[in-house]
């Protein structure tokens, strides 16, 4: 599981804070403005509070009742009649005058209950701007909260959808980024073509691939061609060390060339294993390649007094490479010999169906070691092994070539199982 770098938050995140912050930000201007106008035109809310006083009034089931107690709130009310007889007409007015310690609003409003309009005399004194926060009040509920509020929210939505559609591309490449396999430097990112900054971002990241990519096999490249040279001075070491009288430093020659040559030969493996692609698989009974490993490693099994044994459970037929096929037995078996003690037996199977298996009655693999027994170059204690940690890995690269999987079991009586797993030839098309 790749490891997410960074705990701050995404850029969709504080892109999205962004917009809430500056929506906030023109709410509270447009709030000011109103204040602002209001301050500077104290007549209009003069008229605003003369209008809602008397539509609370007009509310009211009584009217007349909150005349009465009108002068119980700093303000004054009555109602009035036009003069018939001099042909005189009301009409809505109002007047604000400046009195001793504050201000005094007066007006005429009509009331309208349905039948004949009323007309309704208001007076009121106060100080200061306090009076005139419920008029201040309803008017940003009508003026700015209600057309504001859905305008901002659908603005809102509108950029986070956006936002989000335009930072797609870059999910989708941290997404591949996180499936990109060393195993398989040929995987390039989906160039999104827009925006114009994503798209030059994952071209970058894919030259830079390319690059990666042409390193990788040249350095694999000479990893192969090194390991094929050193065969041929190390088997002429061989051959001159068969001339020297036996002895103990004959031995500790011997056993040092010995671990030469298999890490020659692994690493000539694993260049192999790196570049093999299984693209016209043959027919491979895993049965008969199972019989010829445990034919040619019987001899240096026996050596060090172990016992290899072989069973044929049926059916281990395969579509694939036989070669490759015979490495994962070879490796694997090398694997059980090197680690399981004693002269305890290891057992090497073939079926039943697409499948292999070898077994040691060894410790076993603790389960803190076993994500780590296919890592190239990997060993859990350095000092005690004369190996390179390469052979597992290379079983692993070579049955990722088939399509296989291989896994570790402990089996009861204890040791340790590995089982590859082949895809079945009956569903393997050509």
């Amino acid at each position: 599981m790749p490891e997410r770098s960074g705990t701050g938050p995404s850029l969709f995140r504080q892109i999205a804070r962004r917009l809430v912050v500056f929506t906030l930000i023109f709410a509270l201007l447009d709030v000011v403005i109103v204040l602002v106008t209001y301050a500077r035109q104290p007549e209009s809310l003069a008229q605003e509070l003369l209008g809602l006083e008397a539509r609370r009034v007009a509310a009211l089931d009584d009217p007349a009742n909150a005349v009465a107690l009108a002068g119980t709130r700093n303000w004054s009310a009555r109602f009035v009649e036009p003069d018939v007889a001099a042909d005189a007409v009301l009409i809505d007015w109002t007047r604000r005058e400046q009195i001793a310690g504050g201000y005094r609003i007066s007006g005429v409003r009509a009331l309208d209950d349905g039948a004949s309009p009323r007309w309704l005399f208001l007076r009121f004194d106060a100080i200061g701007m306090r009076p005139f926060l419920p008029v201040i009040r309803n008017e940003l509920i009508e003026h700015v909260a209600l057309p504001l509020v859905p305008l901002a929210g659908l603005l809102l939505l509108f950029n986070i959808v956006s936002v989000r559609r335009v930072l797609a591309p870059l999910r989708r490449a941290e997404s591949e980024v996180d499936g990109l396999d060393p195993e398989n430097m040929a995987l390039r990112l989906t160039v999104p073509g827009e925006p114009r900054e994503v798209d030059t971002l994952v071209r970058s990241f894919n030259r830079a691939l390319a690059r990666l990519e042409a390193s990788v096999l040249t350095l694999r490249d000479f990893t192969a061609s090194a390991a094929h040279e050193l065969r041929t001075p190390l088997s002429i070491m061989q051959l001159s060390l068969e001339r020297l009288p036996d002895g103990p430093i004959k031995s500790e020659l011997q056993t040092d060339a010995d671990q030469m040559t298999r890490l020659v030969s692994q690493m000539l493996d694993l260049a192999q294993a790196d570049a093999l692609v299984v693209d016209d698989p043959a027919v491979v009974d895993l049965a008969a390649v199972g019989r010829d490993v445990v034919s040619q490693l019987a001899p240096k099994s026996f050596a060090a007094g172990r016992q290899l044994r072989f069973t044929d459970h049926g059916g281990a037929i395969i579509h694939g490479h036989a070669e490759a096929v015979f490495r994962i037995y070879r490796n694997l078996v090398d694997n059980a010999l090197a680690h399981a003690p004693g002269a305890t037996p290891i057992e090497v199977s073939a079926g039943p169906g697409p499948q292999l298996a070898i077994r040691d009655h060894g410790p076993g693999i603790l389960p803190g070691d076993q994500p780590h027994l296919f890592e190239r170059f990997w060993r859990k204690d350095r000092s005690s092994s004369d190996g390179a940690g390469l052979g597992l890995g290379i079983v692993k690269r070579l049955v990722d070539a088939h399509g296989g999987t291989i896994a570790i079991e402990t089996p009861a009586g204890g040791g340790a199982l590995f089982r590859v797993q082949f895809p079945d030839p009956s569903f393997t098309t050509k």
